[in-house]
C-alpha cells in the first residue's frame, strides 16, 4: 500500500480560507439582519406601556392596603407613561413632558419615607 500526499499551494489555501471567511461573514450579516427585522415589530412606546402596567398593579396593591394616596400617584404615573408610549409610537419623543411624572415620583418618595418613619 502506497501513501500519497496531497500538497495544497499557498494560493489554493488562501482561496479556501476566503471562501470560508466569506460564508461566515454572509451568515453573520443575514443573522443580524433577521434579528433586526424581528425587533422592528416592537413599537417605541412598548416599554412605557409595560411600566404603566407595573404601576397599575402597584396602585391596586396599595389601594387594597388602604393606602389610597400612594395608589392614586401610581395610577396617575401609569396614565403619564401610557401617554408617553402613544407619543413614542408616533415618533414624537420631544413632545413627551416628564415634569408632572418627576414631581409625582418625588412626592411618592416622600410618602415612602414618611411611612417608613412611622413604623
Amino acid at each position: 500500500m502506497k501513501l500519497q500526499q496531497n500538497y495544497v499551494s499557498g494560493f489554493e489555501m488562501i482561496r479556501y480560507c476566503s471562501v470560508i471567511l466569506s460564508a461566515f461573514v454572509l451568515t453573520l450579516v443575514l443573522t443580524t439582519t433577521a434579528f433586526a427585522e424581528d425587533n422592528d415589530n416592537d413599537l417605541g412606546g412598548d416599554d412605557f406601556r409595560k411600566t404603566a402596567m407595573n404601576y397599575e398593579s402597584r396602585a391596586k396593591k396599595y389601594e387594597d392596603k388602604g393606602m389610597s394616596d400612594i395608589a392614586s400617584i401610581y395610577t396617575r404615573m401609569a396614565e403619564i407613561k401610557r401617554h408617553a408610549g402613544t407619543l413614542a409610537d408616533q415618533g414624537k419623543w420631544d413632545e413627551i413632558d416628564w415634569s408632572e411624572y418627576e414631581a409625582l415620583d418625588a412626592k411618592l418618595m416622600k410618602l415612602y419615607e414618611s411611612k417608613k418613619g412611622k413604623k
